[in-house]
């Protein structure tokens, strides 16, 4: 917490802006509450909230938190308010819920709140220092708490006389048009240097240029002093970016966030507890610091567990270790079962007893409302030391403050939407109607949204007005998820002091210019070591193939789905094959992957070998109950109640697949004579293995070796036509010199023609190779020559990585593999960023 008014140091003479923490320093304030409204909002729901809170506890419960922090800044002692005078209504209602829980929550305030309401209650002497308030610098916006303490402070200490008003930019600028005012009448001219506005790809590379603009500034005739960089970040990037070019901050704070490890692992616990459990809760649990295991430890079992193995081998060593897993992986179905376990577990736990003090398990029997506990866990925020300022370095200010000292230079480091001015949101409590009314009534002065444009446009003017030289607005394209962002809306305000310029215009992109053309003179590298050539072969000698061996020495077969890979990419085929692939660390997600191994489950219980078909009036029945053990055998998350539109329309498109498929079965006359059957064989000089979803078995005595796929009956057309379907071939080549083993299962494939085909259950088309299809039957045959190009680009690259050579791909490669072979190379573009780190340029020749 900042004061909106500064105070003059009575040691330094230096006017800041008071902290809570000084504050509470100073007038020897007794120890703070701890502020927790959305545990008690959620132990005790009030009307008001109780039905949102049901459909979106965390959402109601950050608004709540927020409504009540403004009431709280709102009153003039801090103190619950009295609504006397104000008339029954929805407005009422509302005010009376939030004064309510305040009164629940007891002597707890904000934090810095409860030093604020101390020091209003003392006398001058019974401060430990005077702190005198600098005359005039009192925020006109400031919530009525804190013009109070401002008062309290004037009365006490009394004023000290400002420094004068800083230098406004030469007259004439651009910089100085608007330093008028943003909203008011701005003389337009011709762009200069006064202000500029760049674009850059995201918030890393707004904070390098800031620090080399500052660093350039300074080589000429600048101090670092009369820099100063305004940013809404936590400031991590900028210290980084100034650090690198030796630019001392003013402002940053004196250690960095701090997660709450406590009440994490106090969530991540209970979420442990309750199924279906999600892999990412796990992972988190692994890495958690108050694991009793080693770091490294707790990695090697969070990338398991994001890898789908739940074995949990990198506990094996150690069985206290491996014992107290198997307690975080138990599932709680009773209130005793969950108070057992979670007491077991905490015993465990470096500040295990802090963890079970921050568990809301209630008492008594039965089973676990889940989300009653769920929103019951509190998780406090990041905790922020209050910034270390000094008077020689670059002075960093915060977006939603006014400056806390004048400037020449002022670099802007996040000019993007929802800042500058910051965006108004829209109370879910209170309309501004509600809010004028509450006024006239109470004297609460609580924020509504025309209040918010007016603070935040009247401190966007302050920070401009500050700098006496030159303002320079960086605008990121994208923030560091790589989600784009629009340019702040005080652009367009800026842009009205540009004689016809549109707001985007300003905006100068560095990417698109050359060198010479920055505003900031590059700095050639000084002459070094030649970088190593990347060739176009990689030699890395020996059978790339013979990397993966059976306990016989043996090569391990290459599936069709490896060989793919190979075809596309040798590079991101050899990362599989050492085990160095990408591991993707994410929340589950009903991707293409969860949808295929739910559906391939499904048609293989609902339609068995040698078992007669479903009858038509029990499918709808079949499917659902097949469903629902697909989807707790493979993809548990989807039974959660967040995923229930997704588990019902999953459901509803594998029950139209599913009368498709069975629509197709009777129409050609074809048995289920074999699913999920292992064939082996050797082809093209190694040995393959592939799982056939089905072998059906038709009238003719012919048989087809069917593949579920999980999409669209075109898109495989298509690269069929082409010439470019890998995996058709690969089963019949491995067929002519099958790998027999007993129970194998092949015997029904000996000696009768067999063809492949694809089963496409997004629309239920049926395409075959290697068989006629039977006239006005609904398969449609794509002759023989549907992987032509596709076995002679594998037969190429198994010649190269048999021989330790591996071919880097090309920069379009994918272009090739999308416009010619009419498939999406996802090895290229979903596999690691090592393959695209490695792509040469097209013109290079192969070694």
């Amino acid at each position: 917490m900042f004061t909106p008014f500064l105070v003059c140091d009575p040691r330094s003479g230096v006017a800041l802006r008071l902290t809570g923490d000084r504050l509470a320093e100073l007038s020897l304030a007794p120890r703070q509450e701890p502020w927790a409204p959305g545990r008690v909002a959620a132990a005790e729901p009030d009307p008001v909230w109780a039905d949102s809170l049901a459909a979106a506890p965390a959402e109601t419960l950050a608004a709540i938190s927020a409504a009540l922090e403004a009431l709280v800044l709102a009153t003039p002692n801090l103190r619950p308010p009295s609504l006397a005078g104000l008339p029954d209504g929805r407005a009422r209602r509302h005010l009376q819920a939030l004064v309510g829980l305040w009164q629940r929550l007891g002597d707890a305030l904000p934090p810095g709140l409860a030093a604020v309401r101390h020091a209003l209650t003392l006398p001058a002497e019974a401060f430990l220092d005077p702190l005198p308030v600098v005359e005039g610098s009192l925020d006109p916006h400031a919530p009525r708490a804190m013009r109070a303490l401002h008062d309290h402070l004037r009365a006490c200490f009394g004023t000290v006389r400002a420094r004068p008003r800083p230098a406004l930019a030469p007259a004439g600028s651009r910089l100085r048009a608007l330093q008028h005012g943003l909203t008011g009448l701005v003389e337009a001219g011709p762009p200069d240097d006064s202000l500029r506005v760049f674009g850059f790809r995201d918030p890393a590379q707004c904070a390098d240029f800031a620090a080399a603009r500052a660093r350039a500034l300074i080589d000429g005739d600048a101090l670092p002093r009369d820099i100063a960089v305004l940013t809404a970040d936590d400031g991590r990037h900028l210290a980084r970016a100034f650090a690198a070019q030796g630019v001392p901050l003013s402002g940053l704070p004196a250690t960095p966030p701090a997660r709450e490890l406590v009440g994490e692992a106090a969530l991540h616990l209970l979420l442990s507890k309750r199924p279906p459990t999600p892999a990412m809760v796990l992972a988190s649990l692994a890495l958690s610091a108050l694991m009793p295991w080693p770091a490294a430890t707790g990695r090697a079992l969070a990338e398991e567990l994001m890898g789908g193995d739940f074995r949990a081998h990198a506990l094996a060593d150690a069985a206290d270790h491996a014992a107290l897993w198997d307690d975080v992986r138990a599932t709680a179905s009773s209130l005793a079962q969950l108070r057992f376990l979670c007491d077991r577990i905490c015993g465990r736990l470096a500040d295990g007893t802090a963890v079970r003090e921050r568990l809301p398990l209630p008492p008594g029997e039965g089973s676990p409302d889940w989300e009653a506990i769920l929103r019951a866990v509190q998780i406090a925020a990041p905790a922020v030391a209050a910034p270390d300022r000094n008077l020689e370095g670059v002075s960093l200010w915060a977006a939603e403050e006014t400056p806390w000292r004048p400037c020449r230079h002022l670099i802007v480091t996040d000019f993007s939407e929802g800042l500058y001015p910051v965006r108004s949101s829209v109370s879910p409590f209170f309309l501004d109607s509600e809010i004028a009314a509450i006024r006239a009534a109470t004297g609460l002065e609580l924020p509504g949204s025309a209040s918010a444009i007016a603070r935040s446009l009247a401190r966007l003017d302050e920070q401009l007005q500050a700098a006496s030289e030159s303002v320079t607005l960086l605008v990121p394209y994208r923030d560091l998820a790589g989600q784009r962002l629009a340019p702040s809306t005080g652009l367009s305000l800026i842009a009205r002091a540009h004689e016809g310029a549109e707001a985007t215009a300003l905006i100068t992109d560095l990417s698109r210019l050359p060198a010479p053309d920055w505003p900031i003179a590059s700095h050639a590298v000084p002459p070094g070591p030649p970088a190593p050539h990347c060739p176009p072969v990689v030699s890395l000698g020996g059978d790339l193939l013979a990397l993966r061996r059976e306990e016989d020495g043996r090569a391990r077969p290459q599936s069709p789905s490896r060989l793919e890979t190979l075809m596309v990419s040798p590079l991101a085929w050899l990362l599989d094959q050492i085990g160095a692939g990408d591991l993707a660390w994410g929340p589950e997600a009903l991707d293409v992957m969860i949808r295929g191994s739910v559906v391939h489950a499904v048609l293989e219980a609902l339609f068995p070998a040698n078992a007669p078909m479903c009858a038509d009036d029990a499918l709808d029945a079949a499917v659902a109950e097949a469903c629902e053990a697909a989807i707790r055998r493979t993809a548990g998350f989807l039974r959660g109640p967040a995923w229930e539109m997704e588990r019902v329309a999953l459901q509803r498109e594998i029950g139209q697949a599913v009368r498709l498929w069975r629509e197709h079965l009777s129409a050609m006359g074809a048995a289920v004579v074999g699913t999920e059957i292992w064939l082996r064989g050797e082809a093209h000089g190694i040995r393959m293995h592939g799982k056939a979803d089905a072998i059906l078995r038709l009238r003719d005595g012919s048989l087809l070796i069917v593949d579920h796929k999980t999409s669209s009956t075109r898109g495989r057309k298509d690269r069929m036509t082409a010439g470019w379907d890998l995996q058709a071939g690969l089963y019949r080549d491995m067929l002519l010199r099958p790998e027999r083993s007993e129970g194998d299962g092949l015997d029904i494939l000996v000696g009768a023609p067999v063809g492949f085909g694809y089963h496409l259950t997004r629309d239920g088309g049926l395409l075959t190779s290697g068989l006629a299809a039977a006239p006005g039957g609904p398969a449609r045959d794509m002759g023989d020559a549907v992987n032509t190009h596709a076995i002679a680009r594998l037969v190429e690259r198994l010649a190269q990585v048999g021989a330790g050579r591996l071919v880097l791909n090309t920069d379009a490669d994918e272009k090739l593999f999308r416009s010619q072979a009419k498939m999406t190379p996802y090895a290229l573009t979903d596999g690691s960023a090592l393959v695209r780190a490695f792509l040469r340029a097209a013109d290079e020749q192969e070694g």
